[in-house]
């Protein structure tokens, strides 16, 4: 194994490597590592054949891993152990703060919800909560109407003003970088955009990344009337109907925010839990200044 860093990988043979893997996740691309992480290295087992990618930050001329807004997971493309793994994490970095699919010794489980789509849709909503299933006949009452629209700049906009960054610690280039990654995945056709409307006007906007017969949800949000008519339940509930008997199944994104996973097992979605890994071997005394 070599750790390369992103000056010195080939982006076509990457690209190409993540497309024809059947576990490569969106993230594993290289426009989406260059969009969410400030820089980003990777443990190559094999030419362009295996590989796991980590979110870098420097200081003090020490690599370490965090978490990206909108970067999930790290994720392995192509086969490995669970101790090549491992190793691969300490080859990366002295300081390890990283979410990662796969199992890895020292890791504690962090929520992710999944829906598998495999089932016609008739089927899939028999395990619907009763929440679900009130707020959606709510939202048809009230004429919400869905629309699939690939259009960054309204998605990215209604987002921004209906999402408190400064609450959340969302940076303003992070909120760019939502919109860059909206355009390159339209661009490459994994991208669904959609919009909800009451007459005319937006009220709830989603939007999600298709790859590996994969849906991942990405962001989304609803406004106040949104909220009161609802909106993102009746969003899910038209991607739902639209994907099932399709793709294998739809990946929440995960939440350790309670609220935040009972919205998503009300359509449900079983906890197909990820690991949280840290590890600190920087030396003294930066391994008691990083924490």
């Amino acid at each position: 194994m070599k750790v390369l860093e992103r000056k010195n990988i080939d982006t076509q043979r990457w690209d190409t490597m993540v497309w024809n893997a059947d576990n490569a996740l969106f993230y594993n691309l290289s426009w989406s590592l260059d969009t969410l992480c400030v820089d980003w290295v990777a443990v190559m087992k094999k030419d362009y054949e295996a590989a796991l990618a980590f979110p870098i930050k420097t200081k003090a001329g020490f690599k370490y891993t965090y978490n990206p807004f909108l970067f999930h997971r790290v994720s392995a493309v192509g086969h490995w152990t669970e101790e090549e793994i491992d190793e691969a994490i300490w080859m990366a970095a002295k300081y390890v703060d990283l979410r990662i699919r796969e199992e890895v010794e020292g890791s504690v489980n962090w929520n992710n919800c999944e829906l598998e789509l495999t089932n016609n849709y008739l089927e899939t909503i028999q395990s619907y909560s009763s929440n679900a299933k009130r707020n959606i006949k709510k939202a048809v009452r009230e004429g919400l109407v869905i629309n699939e629209m690939n259009n960054a700049a309204l998605i990215s906009f209604f987002f921004k003003e209906n999402v408190s960054f400064n609450a959340l610690g969302i940076k303003e280039k992070e909120y760019e970088n939502f919109e860059k990654l909206m355009l390159e995945a339209f661009d490459c056709e994994v991208g669904h955009g959609f919009t909800v409307v009451k007459g005319e006007d937006v009220v709830a906007v989603g939007f999600f990344i298709e790859l590996n017969g994969r849906l991942t949800y990405v962001k989304g949000t609803s406004n106040q009337m949104g909220r009161t008519d609802g909106a993102m339940h009746f969003l899910f509930d038209r991607v739902i109907h639209k994907f099932s008997g399709q793709l294998k199944l739809l990946d929440f994104s995960g939440s350790d925010v309670d609220s935040v996973a009972k919205f998503y097992r009300s359509f449900g979605a079983k906890n197909k839990p990820i690991g949280y890994l840290k590890r600190n071997h920087l030396p003294f005394p930066l391994n008691h200044l990083k924490k």
